[in-house]
Formats: structure tokens, sequence, C-alpha cells
């Protein structure tokens, strides 16, 4: 589809992925919003240490007591992400049980299991946000993808699976960006052509996930970019070099466009960038993962600056990588992450099939996911049943169990039995894994482009949302 023409730009007056890093360094006063207030005692203190000893090593940092969170690198120590110190370093607020409890009493619905259990575990300006609402005064929903592998993995699906919740509980519309932009900045050896490509891709498991095809944009940034750049200047023109600088970590061999691309990943934060689907002024609410809150700290401030409504977000924790909860998922490292597209072979790909009442056999379905389960997930107990028996399990690291305590709906069944055997909780995962990876991907393998014209999209330069309506609602 061809969007709508864009009205003149006299109604301008001047995403979300983030970066941070976190070191041993003296932090802000709780609440700060400023970048400039925080970023020297973090990712430029970082940086510095980073020129003076020629770039150390992981066991170096380690060794040295310090945490390193961006959006292309996180780090942590034997005990994990220090997550109480990233909300502190940060100057963001954590999540209260007042707060969620309120959210089930304006939506009418339990909260999802992700915001029960501590996933989404701090924010900023909730209770503004929830003030705001309950007054009336509807929102709009903004997150996105950087599209750097063939699918998403199981970590990936969490903010999309928590902004359909969102969505459906507040009924509210939702923008998603595809920054196949950054990934050609950042990645060295991508092309254009196949970032644009991985976009598309990724764009298929994203709608499979059920949102709202009436009341949800989604675009790539090198299709709708001459939309978003009117707000993009406005942006960049507020930022100077040295608050990128100190906010991102930026050094002087890096291309230029990763230091713009800031600017294009904010601009979706604020509804003006969307004049033939959103209503100007209304506010934004941005779930991501915490290592993406640098961006919007900035955005935040500029925010300020141009008198546009400031965005209100929440944060989630990472998903552990299979190999330990010293590091995350990672789509650039195919071993620590389970990938819906782990399950092919079994989805009538090149594998044989079973059905048995029109439900997939769990043993029949799932070979190539149950053995990556088995051979990367890190377990708290012995390589052997014997020893797991002699020796017990720590659950508290055992990364199998800490996925069942994010995804299993009941709230007392984590493991399946109380043995907290690994070798009886990894088969459970697995089994708890595929029909979630089944629900979002087997449909979306077969996504043809005529399925995505349904949702208003186009395999050329493609955007997703209905044209023949002026505003969500």
């Amino acid at each position: 589809m061809q969007l709508a023409p864009r009205p003149g730009l006299s109604h301008l007056a001047g995403r979300p992925t983030s970066t941070v890093t976190t070191v041993a360094a003296s932090a802000p006063a709780s609440g700060a919003t400023g970048i400039h207030r925080w970023a020297p005692a973090t990712v430029a203190a970082l940086a510095v240490r980073r020129a003076a000893r020629g770039r150390c090593s992981r066991s170096c940092r380690r060794a040295e007591g310090e945490q390193v969170v961006t959006p292309w690198e996180v780090e942590a120590g034997d005990d994990g992400v220090d997550y109480d110190k990233l909300i502190e370093t940060f100057g963001c607020q954590p999540i209260t049980a007042e707060q969620i409890e309120r959210i089930e009493k304006l939506t009418g619905k339990r909260a999802h299991r992700f915001l029960r259990r501590g996933l989404f575990f701090s924010h900023r300006d909730l209770d503004e946000l929830l003030n705001a609402y309950e007054k009336g005064e509807k929102f709009y929903i903004y997150t996105g993808r950087g599209p750097s592998s063939e699918s998403l993995h199981l970590g990936h699906l969490v903010p999309f699976l928590f902004t359909k919740w969102l969505q459906e509980a507040f009924d509210v519309p939702l923008v998603i960006e595809l920054t196949d932009d950054e990934k050609f900045l950042f990645k060295k050896d991508l092309s254009i052509d196949e970032s644009r490509r991985l976009a598309w891709e990724n764009a298929k498991d994203i709608i499979a996930c059920g949102f709202d095809p009436a009341k949800t944009f989604i675009f790539r940034d090198t299709d709708y970019i001459q939309q978003l750049y009117p707000v993009t200047l406005q942006i960049q023109k507020r930022v100077s070099m040295r608050t990128a600088q100190n906010t991102f970590g930026f050094t002087l061999s890096d291309n230029i466009g990763k230091v713009s691309f800031a600017a294009v990943q904010a601009s979706p934060a604020f509804a003006i960038a969307f004049p033939d689907f959103l209503e100007p002024g209304r506010r934004c609410f941005i779930p991501q993962a915490i290592d993406q809150d640098p961006y919007f700290r900035l955005c935040r401030r500029v925010a300020d600056d141009l008198k546009w409504p400031k965005p209100a977000c929440i944060h989630s924790k990472f998903l552990p990588a299979l190999q330990g909860h010293q590091t995350k998922m990672s789509a650039s490292v195919a071993s620590t992450a389970l990938y819906m597209t782990d399950t092919e072979k079994i989805l009538g790909l090149g594998g044989s099939t079973e059905e048995r009442g029109g439900a997939w056999k769990p043993m029949a379905r799932y070979r190539k996911l149950r053995k990556k389960i088995n051979k990367h997930a890190f377990s708290g107990g012995g390589k052997t049943e014997e020893e797991q028996r002699a020796n017990g399990a720590n659950l508290d690291v055992d990364v199998a169990y800490q996925y069942l305590k994010i995804w299993l709906e009941d709230d007392e069944d984590h493991g399946g039995n109380t043995s907290g055997l690994p070798m009886v909780i990894h088969p459970h995962l697995g089994d708890t894994a595929t029909p979630i990876f089944t629900r979002n991907h087997h449909h979306p393998s077969a996504i043809s482009a005529a399925i995505f014209s349904q949702n208003g999209c186009h395999s050329g330069d493609f955007c997703c949302g209905k044209s023949d309506r002026k505003i969500a609602d």
C-alpha cells in the first residue's frame, strides 16, 4: 500500500532499543532523568577505561566487578545481572504490587504472568500513564525489533507477547518499528538488502503473535523514513555530539550513522510521527528490555525541550542464554537461544509428523528443540541422573527451571514435579516451549504476500496497517 500523502509540516513545532553500560561508579540521585547526569559515570567511564587498556577482555572486566549492559553487549558476574543496581544507576523505579493491582483494576484482567513474576520489573512514569488512562486519556504502545536473525527466539517473544496483552487489556493502538537501518549500520558485513529481507521475515513471526490488525501499524525504517524524518530532525537538532558520546559510548572510529540512528529510534515515541494513524499529542508507552533504556532517557529529555508528551516506559529483565545467567540469549550465537525455526524439521518441512485428535504428539514434534535444550541448557545438577539424585539440583542457576518459571501459566507449576531434577525439568521445558513456537511460527512460515496484504502489508516497500481509516481508536 502507499500511505496517504503526508500533510504539511506546519504542525511540527520543533523505539525501542537502547544502550546502557554500568560500571562500578557513582550512581545518580534516584529519579534523575537528564542523561548528562549519569552518562559520564557509566558508559563514558567504560569507554575511557577500554581506550586506556585496549578493550580489556570479558574475564578482565568481570574480575574488576563490572557489569556491562548495552543494546549490543550484556555481561554480568557469577550471580547474574544486578537489576537493583541497574535501577539505581539508570534512575528508574521498581514496579510495586500496588501498581500491578491497579493495572488489574483498570483493565478488569489478571496481570500477565511476566508482570506477576517480576520479569517486567521497573518503569518510568507508569503512575502518570495510569492516572491519565483512568481519566479517559488513551495512550498508544511502541515497541520494535532489530532484525539480525532469520527468526525470533524465545527472548525476542517476551516484549511482543507482553505487548499483545497490553494492547488487548487497555484496548489501544500499537506501532512496531523494524530497525533494518540500525542493523545495517552496526553490523559490518550486513548489506541493506539483507537487512530489509530479515525485517520481512521477522515481521511474519511478529504478526503471528496475534496483534489486532485494525490497531497495529508495522513498518521498516527504510520504508517509513520519509514520514519519520521531520520528527527525527527535531530530535537530532537537540542532541549534541558530546551527549551522544556520553550516552552511548561512541568513539572516533564509529560511523556517523550510528550516532544519528538514536534519533530515528526515538521518533516513534511521539504520536506526531504517525499523522495517518494516531491523533497528535497521544502519550506513548514503551515496553522494552532494560538495555534499551538510554535511548529513551534521551528521548524523554528531548520531549521536555519540544513540549511533546514524555513517553512512559516499562522494562523487562533478560532471558538468560542456555549456557547460564551471566549473559542473555543472543541472535548472533545460535547455540545460546531457542529459535522458532528450531521446530522446522517436525513441522512438515523435512521430518515425520504425527497427529492424534488434532494435537501434535509431544515426543514426535520437537526433536530438534529438545536436543538443543538437552545439549546446551546449563543445569544446576550433575551430568547424570545418578549424580543429580545424589547431589540435588541448584534451581537458582538451572536455566530450564528459570525458563519454566516465566513461561508456565500456573504460578505454582515451575517444573512439573517436586524433584527439581534437570533430567526431568529439561524435557518439561521442551513440552512447554514447543506449543509456544507452534502458535508463533508454524503459521507465519506459510504466510504469503496475500496474507500480508490482508494486514495492509506489501512485500516490496511495506508498512502494515489499515490505510482506509485516518486515526486509530
